[in-house]
C-alpha cells in the first residue's frame, strides 16, 4: 500500500467491494509478484490507479490486513507530480486527496496500521468531533 503524502494531505482511493456490494476508502495498492519489491509496486500502482507520480521515502512495515486477511506492505511516499484522477474505473469509484486530520472520517481508525497513523500524525481516536 502506498501512503502518498502531499503537504497536509494523503492520497486515497475509493475501492469497489469485491462482491459488488459496497465501497471503502483505502490507500493505493497492488499485488506483489515474486521477485518484485514492494516499493516498486507502490510507485507503479499509484501511477496506474491515480495518475500521481510519487517517490519512496521509507517502508513503514507489514501486517496481515484485519479485513482482507492479505499480507500488506506499507510504503510511505512523497508526491512528485500529477493530478489525482480515477484511472482504474473497474476497481475504484473515486480518487482524492484527504486532509490527514480528516482521514478517520474515511478510513476507521482501527483499520489504519499504527505505523501509518504515526507517520501521518493521525490521532488513534476518531476525528469526527
Amino acid at each position: 500500500m502506498a501512503i502518498v503524502v502531499r503537504e497536509s494531505e494523503v492520497l486515497a482511493v475509493c475501492r469497489r467491494g469485491d462482491d459488488g456490494g459496497g465501497i471503502s476508502w483505502q490507500f493505493p495498492a497492488g499485488m506483489i509478484k515474486p521477485g518484485v519489491r514492494p516499493e516498486t509496486v507502490a510507485v507503479r500502482e499509484t501511477l496506474a490507479e491515480t495518475g500521481v507520480h510519487c517517490a519512496v521515502v521509507r517502508m513503514l512495515g507489514s501486517r496481515v490486513h484485519p479485513v482482507t486477511n492479505v499480507l500488506c506492505d506499507y510504503v510511505l511516499c512523497e508526491y512528485l507530480s500529477g493530478d489525482a484522477e480515477n484511472r482504474d474505473v473497474v476497481e475504484n469509484v473515486s480518487v482524492t486527496w484527504i486532509e490527514r486530520k480528516k482521514l478517520t472520517r474515511f478510513i476507521p481508525t482501527d483499520r489504519i496500521f499504527p505505523p501509518v497513523r504515526e507517520a501521518l500524525e493521525v490521532p488513534s481516536e476518531s476525528a469526527d468531533s
